[in-house]
C-alpha cells in the first residue's frame, strides 16, 4: 500500500468511526430516557450535587482550549479537504494562531496545576481507590447500575480521559510544529530541528519524516474530534448545571455533604497523593 492509498484509508476509517460514535451517543441518550434518568434530571431537577466552586482561572483556560481546539479541528480539516474555494491561506493562519493560543494555555494550565497557590494536580491523579471504582463507574455510565462511587472531585473515567487528553495535546503540539517548513530559526525550520535530523535520517529524507508527522497529526486530530464530541454530549446530558456555570449563565449551587444525586454512595475518601510526574499512583 502506497502513501496515497494509506491516506484514503485513514479518511474512510475515521469518518466511519465518527459515524459509529454519533450512533453510539444517540443510543446512549435513548437509554437515558428509558431508564428514567432523563426525567429525574430534566423534569425533577435531580442533577449531580457539587461541594466545590469551579475557580475562575481553570474556567478561562478551559474556554480558550475549547475555542482553540474547535478552530484547530475545523481549519485542520479544511486544509486537508478544502470545502470552499480560496480559503486555504486564511485557514492556515487561523490554524497557526489557534495552535499558539492552545499551546500557551496548555503550559499556563500546567503551571496552575503544579506551581500556583491553588495547585490542583492531585484532583487529576489516579490512585488505587480510583482504579478500584472503575468497573462501578463504567456500569453506571452503561446504565447497568444506579450506583456511582464518589471517591474524589472527578471520577476515575474523567481522570483517565483528562490525562490521555493532556498527552495527546503534547503529541499534537509536537507534530504540529514539526509540520512548519519555513526556515526562520537561524536558517532552519521547526521540521528540521524537531524531526529532520533524526527521523529524517532514519527514514531517508526530511520530507518523509514530515509526512509521518502529518499522518500522526491527522490521526490525533480525529481523536480530539471524537473526544470533544463525547465531552459536549456528557456536559449537556449528565451535568448541565455545571456547564451553565462554566459559560456564566447560571451560578453553580454548592451543597453540603456528598452523594452527587446517586443511590447508596459511600462516604468520600480524600483525593490520592502523588507526584507531578505520576498519572497512576499508589496509595
Amino acid at each position: 500500500m502506497n502513501l496515497t492509498e494509506l491516506n484514503v484509508w485513514m479518511d474512510v476509517v475515521f469518518t466511519g468511526l465518527y459515524v459509529v460514535v454519533i450512533v453510539a451517543l444517540i443510543v446512549h441518550f435513548s437509554f437515558d430516557i428509558i431508564t428514567g434518568r432523563f426525567r429525574k434530571k430534566w423534569v425533577e431537577g435531580e442533577w449531580p450535587e457539587h461541594e466545590h466552586e469551579i475557580p475562575a482561572t481553570p474556567k478561562v483556560i478551559h474556554f480558550i482550549h475549547m475555542v482553540g481546539i474547535i478552530l484547530l479541528a475545523i481549519s485542520g480539516m479544511y486544509i486537508r479537504f478544502p470545502f470552499f474555494d480560496g480559503g486555504r491561506v486564511p485557514m492556515r493562519w487561523i490554524h497557526y494562531v489557534a495552535m499558539i493560543a492552545v499551546t500557551i494555555t496548555l503550559f499556563w494550565r500546567l503551571w496552575y496545576a503544579f506551581f500556583s497557590k491553588a495547585k490542583d494536580w492531585r484532583e487529576f491523579a489516579v490512585g488505587r481507590k480510583d482504579m478500584a471504582s472503575l468497573i462501578a463507574v463504567a456500569k453506571f455510565y452503561a446504565y447497568l447500575s444506579n450506583y456511582k462511587p464518589h471517591i474524589a472531585k472527578y471520577n476515575v473515567m474523567q481522570k483517565l480521559v483528562y490525562n490521555v487528553f493532556l498527552y495527546l495535546m503534547f503529541a499534537q503540539a509536537f507534530t504540529g510544529f514539526a509540520l512548519v517548513t519555513s526556515p526562520f530559526i537561524f536558517g532552519y525550520s521547526p521540521r528540521d530541528l524537531l524531526v529532520g535530523w533524526w527521523l529524517g535520517a532514519l527514514l531517508g529524507s526530511t520530507d518523509l519524516a514530515g509526512w509521518w508527522m502529518r499522518m500522526i497529526h491527522y490521526i490525533i486530530n480525529w481523536l480530539f474530534i471524537i473526544m470533544v464530541t463525547a465531552h459536549f454530549y456528557l456536559s449537556l446530558t449528565v451535568d448541565i448545571p455545571c456547564s451553565l456555570d462554566f459559560f456564566g449563565l447560571r451560578k453553580l449551587e454548592i451543597k453540603d455533604g456528598h452523594g452527587h444525586g446517586h443511590e447508596h454512595e459511600p462516604a468520600p475518601h480524600p483525593a490520592p497523593a502523588g507526584g507531578p510526574a505520576a498519572i497512576v499512583e499508589t496509595e
